[in-house]
Protein backbone atom coordinates (compact mmCIF):
# COMPACT_ATOMS: atom_id res chain seq x y z
CA UNK A 1 0.00 0.00 0.00
CA UNK A 2 1.12 3.55 -0.55
CA UNK A 3 -0.88 6.39 0.97
CA UNK A 4 1.80 9.04 1.49
CA UNK A 5 5.03 9.78 -0.36
CA UNK A 6 7.65 12.49 -0.73
CA UNK A 7 9.21 14.11 -3.78
CA UNK A 8 12.39 16.08 -3.25
CA UNK A 9 12.91 17.34 -6.79
CA UNK A 10 11.67 20.24 -8.88
CA UNK A 11 10.08 19.33 -12.20
CA UNK A 12 13.26 20.35 -14.06
CA UNK A 13 15.24 17.85 -12.01
CA UNK A 14 12.71 15.08 -12.59
CA UNK A 15 12.77 15.88 -16.28
CA UNK A 16 16.53 15.34 -16.40
CA UNK A 17 16.50 12.24 -14.21
CA UNK A 18 13.76 10.59 -16.27
CA UNK A 19 14.77 12.01 -19.68
CA UNK A 20 11.28 13.42 -20.06
CA UNK A 21 9.74 16.52 -21.64
CA UNK A 22 7.96 19.21 -19.65
CA UNK A 23 4.73 20.77 -20.90
CA UNK A 24 4.44 24.55 -21.14
CA UNK A 25 0.74 24.40 -20.25
CA UNK A 26 1.26 22.41 -17.03
CA UNK A 27 1.89 23.65 -13.51
CA UNK A 28 4.03 21.05 -11.74
CA UNK A 29 3.86 20.50 -7.97
CA UNK A 30 6.74 21.79 -5.88
CA UNK A 31 8.85 19.36 -3.84
CA UNK A 32 7.19 18.27 -0.60
CA UNK A 33 7.83 15.85 2.23
CA UNK A 34 4.29 14.51 2.02
CA UNK A 35 1.87 14.11 -0.87
CA UNK A 36 -1.56 12.83 0.11
CA UNK A 37 -4.37 11.14 -1.85
CA UNK A 38 -6.31 13.65 -4.01
CA UNK A 39 -3.23 15.95 -4.24
CA UNK A 40 -1.97 16.83 -7.72
CA UNK A 41 1.16 14.77 -8.38
CA UNK A 42 3.68 14.47 -11.19
CA UNK A 43 3.78 11.28 -13.22
CA UNK A 44 5.51 10.03 -16.36
CA UNK A 45 3.48 9.03 -19.40
CA UNK A 46 4.39 7.96 -22.92
CA UNK A 47 3.32 9.56 -26.18
CA UNK A 48 4.07 8.52 -29.74
CA UNK A 49 5.79 11.11 -31.92
CA UNK A 50 4.93 11.75 -35.56
CA UNK A 51 7.71 9.38 -36.55
CA UNK A 52 6.33 6.65 -34.30
CA UNK A 53 9.05 7.02 -31.68
CA UNK A 54 8.20 6.97 -27.99
CA UNK A 55 8.35 10.30 -26.17
CA UNK A 56 8.53 10.53 -22.39
CA UNK A 57 6.45 13.35 -20.95
CA UNK A 58 5.87 14.58 -17.39
CA UNK A 59 2.18 15.13 -16.66
CA UNK A 60 0.24 16.16 -13.56
CA UNK A 61 -2.91 14.53 -12.28
CA UNK A 62 -5.01 13.98 -9.20
CA UNK A 63 -3.66 11.15 -7.06
CA UNK A 64 -6.70 8.90 -7.00
CA UNK A 65 -7.79 7.59 -10.36
CA UNK A 66 -11.11 8.79 -11.75
CA UNK A 67 -12.15 6.55 -14.68
CA UNK A 68 -13.35 8.16 -17.88
CA UNK A 69 -16.90 6.90 -17.34
CA UNK A 70 -17.28 8.55 -13.90
CA UNK A 71 -20.05 11.13 -13.62
CA UNK A 72 -17.94 13.46 -11.50
CA UNK A 73 -14.27 14.15 -10.90
CA UNK A 74 -14.78 14.55 -7.15
CA UNK A 75 -14.96 10.92 -6.00
CA UNK A 76 -13.50 10.17 -2.56
CA UNK A 77 -13.23 6.44 -3.18
CA UNK A 78 -9.81 5.01 -2.24
CA UNK A 79 -8.52 4.69 -5.80
CA UNK A 80 -5.00 6.03 -5.13
CA UNK A 81 -3.86 2.39 -5.12
CA UNK A 82 -4.81 -0.30 -7.63
CA UNK A 83 -4.33 -3.93 -6.70
CA UNK A 84 -2.23 -5.68 -9.33
CA UNK A 85 -4.27 -8.87 -8.89
CA UNK A 86 -7.49 -7.21 -10.11
CA UNK A 87 -6.33 -4.25 -12.25
CA UNK A 88 -7.02 -6.16 -15.48
CA UNK A 89 -10.64 -6.91 -14.56
CA UNK A 90 -12.00 -4.05 -12.45
CA UNK A 91 -13.86 -1.50 -14.60
CA UNK A 92 -12.12 1.42 -12.89
CA UNK A 93 -8.65 0.25 -13.92
CA UNK A 94 -8.78 -2.20 -16.83
CA UNK A 95 -8.87 0.41 -19.62
CA UNK A 96 -5.92 2.22 -18.06
CA UNK A 97 -3.89 -0.99 -17.76
CA UNK A 98 -4.45 -1.58 -21.46
CA UNK A 99 -3.44 1.86 -22.78
CA UNK A 100 -2.79 4.49 -20.05
CA UNK A 101 0.09 3.23 -17.94
CA UNK A 102 2.11 5.67 -15.85
CA UNK A 103 5.26 5.88 -13.77
CA UNK A 104 5.05 7.76 -10.47
CA UNK A 105 8.51 9.00 -9.35
CA UNK A 106 9.05 9.49 -5.62
CA UNK A 107 11.96 10.17 -3.30
CA UNK A 108 10.50 7.95 -0.57
CA UNK A 109 7.20 6.70 0.77
CA UNK A 110 5.64 6.17 4.19
CA UNK A 111 3.94 3.31 5.97
CA UNK A 112 2.58 3.00 9.49
CA UNK A 113 3.21 0.07 11.83
CA UNK A 114 1.80 -0.56 15.28
CA UNK A 115 4.41 0.10 17.94
CA UNK A 116 3.42 -2.92 20.03
CA UNK A 117 1.44 -6.17 19.96
CA UNK A 118 -1.87 -4.74 21.17
CA UNK A 119 -4.71 -3.51 18.96
CA UNK A 120 -4.76 -0.14 20.72
CA UNK A 121 -1.04 0.50 20.56
CA UNK A 122 -0.15 3.68 18.66
CA UNK A 123 1.16 3.49 15.12
CA UNK A 124 4.69 4.54 14.22
CA UNK A 125 5.47 6.14 10.87
CA UNK A 126 8.27 4.59 8.82
CA UNK A 127 9.92 6.09 5.76
CA UNK A 128 11.03 3.72 2.98
CA UNK A 129 13.89 5.07 0.90
CA UNK A 130 15.75 3.85 -2.19
CA UNK A 131 19.43 3.00 -2.35
CA UNK A 132 19.82 5.94 -4.75
CA UNK A 133 17.71 9.08 -4.96
CA UNK A 134 14.50 8.02 -6.70
CA UNK A 135 11.93 5.22 -6.78
CA UNK A 136 9.79 4.68 -9.87
CA UNK A 137 6.41 3.10 -9.15
CA UNK A 138 4.29 1.38 -11.77
CA UNK A 139 1.00 3.25 -12.04
CA UNK A 140 -2.05 3.91 -14.14
CA UNK A 141 -3.69 7.10 -15.32
CA UNK A 142 -6.94 8.14 -16.95
CA UNK A 143 -8.54 11.03 -18.81
CA UNK A 144 -11.82 12.56 -17.69
CA UNK A 145 -13.74 14.91 -19.99
CA UNK A 146 -14.76 18.17 -18.30
CA UNK A 147 -17.95 19.13 -20.12
CA UNK A 148 -17.81 22.66 -18.70
CA UNK A 149 -15.06 23.36 -21.25
CA UNK A 150 -16.70 23.49 -24.67
CA UNK A 151 -13.65 23.16 -26.91
CA UNK A 152 -12.50 19.53 -27.05
CA UNK A 153 -9.04 20.74 -28.11
CA UNK A 154 -8.57 22.91 -25.03
CA UNK A 155 -6.15 21.14 -22.63
CA UNK A 156 -8.45 22.14 -19.75
CA UNK A 157 -11.19 19.96 -21.24
CA UNK A 158 -9.33 16.85 -20.13
CA UNK A 159 -8.51 16.23 -16.49
CA UNK A 160 -5.94 13.64 -15.50
CA UNK A 161 -5.75 11.34 -12.50
CA UNK A 162 -3.47 8.48 -11.53
CA UNK A 163 -3.03 5.50 -9.24
CA UNK A 164 -0.10 3.45 -7.93
CA UNK A 165 -0.23 -0.32 -8.39
CA UNK A 166 0.32 -2.56 -5.37
CA UNK A 167 1.26 -6.20 -4.83
CA UNK A 168 1.76 -8.59 -1.90
CA UNK A 169 4.65 -7.64 0.36
CA UNK A 170 7.97 -9.47 -0.13
CA UNK A 171 8.52 -12.71 1.78
CA UNK A 172 10.74 -12.46 4.84
CA UNK A 173 13.73 -13.96 3.04
CA UNK A 174 13.50 -11.33 0.28
CA UNK A 175 13.23 -8.28 2.58
CA UNK A 176 12.46 -8.78 6.26
CA UNK A 177 11.91 -5.08 6.90
CA UNK A 178 9.27 -4.66 4.21
CA UNK A 179 7.72 -8.03 5.03
CA UNK A 180 6.91 -6.99 8.59
CA UNK A 181 6.05 -3.38 7.74
CA UNK A 182 2.84 -3.89 5.74
CA UNK A 183 1.01 -6.60 3.84
CA UNK A 184 1.07 -4.63 0.56
CA UNK A 185 3.94 -3.16 -1.47
CA UNK A 186 3.73 -0.38 -4.08
CA UNK A 187 4.99 -1.97 -7.30
CA UNK A 188 8.52 -0.80 -8.16
CA UNK A 189 9.50 -0.46 -11.79
CA UNK A 190 13.04 -1.17 -12.95
CA UNK A 191 14.54 1.65 -15.07
CA UNK A 192 14.95 -0.62 -18.09
CA UNK A 193 11.21 -1.42 -18.02
CA UNK A 194 9.98 2.18 -18.10
CA UNK A 195 9.72 2.60 -21.87
CA UNK A 196 7.90 -0.69 -22.32
CA UNK A 197 5.52 0.16 -19.48
CA UNK A 198 4.51 3.62 -20.72
CA UNK A 199 4.40 2.76 -24.45
CA UNK A 200 0.79 3.59 -25.50
CA UNK A 201 1.17 1.37 -28.55
CA UNK A 202 1.55 -1.74 -26.40
CA UNK A 203 -1.94 -2.98 -25.54
CA UNK A 204 -1.01 -6.12 -23.60
CA UNK A 205 -0.99 -4.38 -20.25
CA UNK A 206 -1.61 -7.59 -18.33
CA UNK A 207 1.46 -9.19 -19.87
CA UNK A 208 3.56 -6.15 -19.11
CA UNK A 209 2.35 -6.16 -15.53
CA UNK A 210 3.36 -9.80 -15.14
CA UNK A 211 6.87 -8.93 -16.32
CA UNK A 212 7.10 -5.98 -13.92
CA UNK A 213 5.89 -8.07 -10.97
CA UNK A 214 8.47 -10.76 -11.72
CA UNK A 215 11.28 -8.25 -11.11
CA UNK A 216 9.64 -6.22 -8.35
CA UNK A 217 11.09 -7.87 -5.24
CA UNK A 218 14.58 -7.65 -6.70
CA UNK A 219 14.12 -3.94 -7.40
CA UNK A 220 12.92 -3.34 -3.83
CA UNK A 221 15.63 -5.47 -2.20
CA UNK A 222 17.93 -2.49 -1.57
CA UNK A 223 15.29 -0.21 -0.05
CA UNK A 224 15.87 0.93 3.53
CA UNK A 225 13.34 1.90 6.19
CA UNK A 226 13.59 3.85 9.43
CA UNK A 227 11.12 5.27 11.95
CA UNK A 228 10.50 9.01 11.60
CA UNK A 229 8.14 11.80 12.58
CA UNK A 230 7.04 14.78 10.52
CA UNK A 231 7.29 18.06 12.40
CA UNK A 232 7.06 21.80 11.84
CA UNK A 233 4.11 21.69 9.50
CA UNK A 234 5.48 19.10 7.10
CA UNK A 235 8.83 20.83 6.67
CA UNK A 236 11.20 18.51 8.49
CA UNK A 237 11.72 14.83 9.24
CA UNK A 238 13.20 13.69 12.53
CA UNK A 239 14.40 10.21 13.32
CA UNK A 240 12.93 8.55 16.39
CA UNK A 241 13.91 5.44 18.36
CA UNK A 242 12.76 2.27 16.67
CA UNK A 243 9.86 0.98 18.82
CA UNK A 244 10.02 -2.51 17.34
CA UNK A 245 13.79 -2.96 17.21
Amino acid sequence: MCGRFSVGFEADDLSRKLDALLRDDTVYPSPALQFNPTDPVTFLRGRNGDDGSLRRELAVGRWGLIPSFAETFDSRLPSWNARSETAATLPSFKASLQKWRAVVPVSAYYEYKKSGPGRKDPKQRYIVEPDGDIITFAGLFAFWRDESVADNRDPRAWRLSCSILTMPTPPEEAHAGLHYLHDRLPVPLAPDMINDWIDPGEKNGAGLLDAVLADAYGVASSWKLRPVDLVDGNTRLVEVPNPVA
